[in-house]
């Protein structure tokens, strides 16, 4: 990992106009990289499903939601989390 010379921030890779940079993420400092420098950044997957996390479930609760809905999803949240505890608990 690189990091800034101006502000320390995380140096990442990006990719304009067909050449590769590393750019600050805090100050947006940006210098021309070279396959070595790209070479240890290892590219991440977006999570294809969306998990309601307790956050999630208690902004849901300020919106104006009829009972229904909320049950429903506090019933798929505790599912997901019974779910997940029966993986790791075994």
């Amino acid at each position: 990992m690189k990091f800034c010379p101006k502000c320390g921030g995380a140096m990442v890779p990006r990719v304009e106009a067909g050449k590769r940079y590393l750019v600050c993420v805090r100050c947006g400092y940006k210098e021309e990289a070279g396959s070595k420098d790209v070479a240890h950044y290892k590219g991440v997957e977006k999570a294809k499903e969306k998990v309601l996390t307790t956050k999630t479930v208690s902004r849901l609760q300020t919106k104006k939601m009829s009972k229904e809905e909320l049950e429903s999803i506090k019933e798929e949240y505790y599912e997901f989390v019974l779910d997940q505890m029966g993986e790791y608990g075994e």
